[in-house]
């Protein structure tokens, strides 16, 4: 599924020359041509899809949905790909270890977000509603702030890009908004589903909905799409001043306005090209990172690099396939007793909560080895990512 990434290219091209007052774009693909495409057309043909099937047919979308979000989570990578961040340890040992202490913070993350699964585990049985909640609250809290974290650690790296093909620097405007972006569209997109009506419908209810009704009146919609559309004509202002600019980077804002903005919109079609996006957008890093540099003793051949990754995800996918099962047999009365009693069983409920744990672990674990403002963190994860 992972393109084949090529090498970073050399820093001593020398820029196209461009007419003074012009405009023009470079392209200066962070990955490829392919994959920097792919990682943002699948999802939104992805979520056109179920937009489509929303309008076509009522009855038929709410399947569609259901099938694409299960598509997004599990094949496209917004569930599977977590241990992808283990396996990078495993394979490439100085990302761990790239400042000190940071193994032993990262093993008592792990620690910490297992005794976090264990809770998960035993609150089911204590209140099964409670149980929902709690996971429906910190996976998309938490979730959504790596999902958007994700983008501007590619943002700044299309930033790089630019830089070592000779363009100028980014203003300190587009910086400034940069810093903005994940506090402010945390805020707008939690605002969104957790406090106003998913549709204009009078018996409509937030699109996560977790007890607390609709807090807010439907117009505040206008308000946060106001805000969103201002931040990105500001940043887009920014981005296409005059002279030569990275055309994929411009590419990718693109995406990014049109998932968060899709979100705000219908958020059952932005809450797939999101999770969607940030799977893909994981895929090709963790493709490129494990690739190995000069010098390194590699564990692991470039061509086995696509099927390690494969194999390393099949006990999650596998998981993600039962759940679907029983989601299916639950909703359309096919077995709806045994669905029941499966997801209720100790052993499920264990790998289940299992796998909460290891992608809380993921969060935490990523926050600290993309720390690029320390020096030592930020020389080993651009060589490992083919920049130095």
């Amino acid at each position: 599924m992972t393109p084949v990434l090529p090498a970073a290219p050399s820093r001593t091209h020398a820029p196209a020359p461009g007419l003074p007052g012009t405009l023009t774009f470079r392209g200066l693909w962070l990955f490829s041509a392919r994959a920097d495409v792919l990682i943002f057309a699948i999802p939104l043909l992805l979520a056109l899809s179920v937009a489509a099937s929303s309008a076509l047919s009522a009855p038929a979308s709410d399947a569609a949905h259901r099938l694409a979000g299960w598509t997004a989570q599990n094949l496209l990578g917004n569930a599977t790909h977590v241990v992808l961040t283990f396996l990078l340890f495993a394979v490439h040992r100085d990302v761990l270890t790239s400042a000190p202490g940071q193994p032993r913070q990262v093993l008592a993350g792990a620690l910490a977000m297992l005794a976090v699964g264990t809770g998960l585990f035993f609150s089911f049985y204590a209140d099964r509603t409670a149980h929902m909640y709690a996971v429906a609250v910190i996976f998309n809290v938490f979730g959504l702030h790596h999902t958007l974290s994700q983008h501007r650690g590619l943002w700044s790296l299309h930033g790089l890009r630019e830089s070592d093909a000779g363009l100028p620097a980014p203003a300190s405007r587009e910086r400034q908004l940069q810093r903005m972006y994940v506090p402010l569209m945390l805020t707008l997109l939690l605002v969104r589903i957790l406090f106003v009506s998913e549709s204009s419908g009078p018996a409509s209810s937030a699109y996560l909905d977790v007890g607390q009704g609709t807090v807010l009146p439907r117009e505040t919609l206008a308000v946060l799409l106001a805000v969103w559309m201002g931040y990105f004509v500001v940043l887009f202002r920014s981005v296409l001043g005059t002279g030569p600019r990275s055309g994929p980077k411009v590419l990718y804002l693109l995406a990014m306005a049109t998932a968060t903005g899709l979100a705000l919109v219908a958020p059952s079609w932005g809450y797939v090209m999101l999770p969607a996006m940030h799977g893909l957008e994981y895929y090709v890093l963790t493709a490129r990172m494990l690739e190995p540099r000069p010098g390194d003793t590699s564990r692991l051949p470039r061509g086995l690099i696509v099927p390690a990754m494969i194999a390393s995800m099949l006990p999650l996918l596998a998981l993600g396939v039962l759940h679907g099962l029983m989601q299916e047999g639950a909703t359309f009365g096919v077995l709806a007793s045994n669905a029941t009693l499966l997801s209720a069983h100790p052993l499920l409920r264990a790998v289940t909560s299992l796998s909460f744990a290891v992608v809380l672990a993921h969060y935490f674990a990523d926050a600290l080895i993309y720390r690029f403002r320390i020096p030592s963190i930020r020389a080993v994860m651009l060589r490992r990512l083919g920049f130095r």
